[in-house]
């Protein structure tokens, strides 16, 4: 256990306190001591050997409470060390998902002759300005107005620097209940994938991060998109 300079001065200096009070101490007593009539002064040497056992005691003491306060100080530092490290730790796996930005997602559609709306087209694109690159690359739209989910496919891998542009056509329509029009929709889009570390991320288009599993479970319940 390294102790650094600051620490052995405070411990030496409590030290010698400590036996400087006791000497004081033990030296008032012994001249104002006064033995019964009946019994005999005693002599400097009984009084060196009562207290010299006495200051062994408190010595062994107070050798222990020094022990135990530098083992708690060193226990404070560890426990401060630890947590830096893994704030440290925890700021630098944020770097990663950091570095990718994502776009919300463009819509494009159109109304049957009943008037209901339908999606016909979505697009949305992903930036990597980080140094690593990212895979399993999963794109979840979330509609608004209490419109669907959409799974768009997978990109394998986005490199660093890359970019990851996704337009797809449905051959299907999907429909949509919300009363704005397609055109004017900016859906949010939520990506999914897995960093260099294994580490699997989740990332908003509103820039909300947030740790994740695979598989994926913003995947849940969203609807395969396009439709065929």
């Amino acid at each position: 256990m390294k102790l650094d300079r600051k620490t052995w001065l405070l411990a030496a200096g409590s030290v010698a306190l400590i036996v400087l009070a006791l000497a004081l101490f033990a030296a008032a007593i012994s001249a104002a001591y006064r033995a019964p009539s009946d019994e005999e002064q005693p002599k400097v040497t009984d009084w060196m050997q009562a207290w010299g056992s006495i200051a062994g005691v408190v010595a062994g003491l107070a050798a222990a409470g020094a022990a135990t306060a530098l083992l708690l100080h060193e226990w404070r530092r560890a426990e401060v060390a630890e947590r830096q490290l893994a704030e440290e730790r925890a700021e630098s796996a944020l770097s990663v998902p950091r570095a990718i930005v994502v776009l919300p997602a463009l819509l494009s559609g159109g109304a049957s002759p009943s008037g209901e709306q339908h999606i016909y087209e979505v697009e949305t694109a992903i930036y990597n300005h980080g140094s690593t690159g990212v895979r399993n690359v999963a794109f979840i739209v979330s509609l608004p107005e209490g419109g669907p989910r959409l799974l768009l496919p997978r990109v394998a891998m986005i490199g660093p620097g890359g970019r990851g542009q996704i337009k797809e056509k449905s051959g299907k329509p999907v429909p949509y209940p919300g009363p704005s029009k397609i055109g004017t929709l900016e859906a949010t889009v939520t990506v999914c994938f897995i960093d260099h570390t294994n580490q699997a991320w989740q990332i908003a288009s509103d820039g909300e991060v947030s740790r994740t599993t695979e598989p994926y479970p913003a995947e849940e319940r969203a609807v395969t998109f396009p439709l065929v």
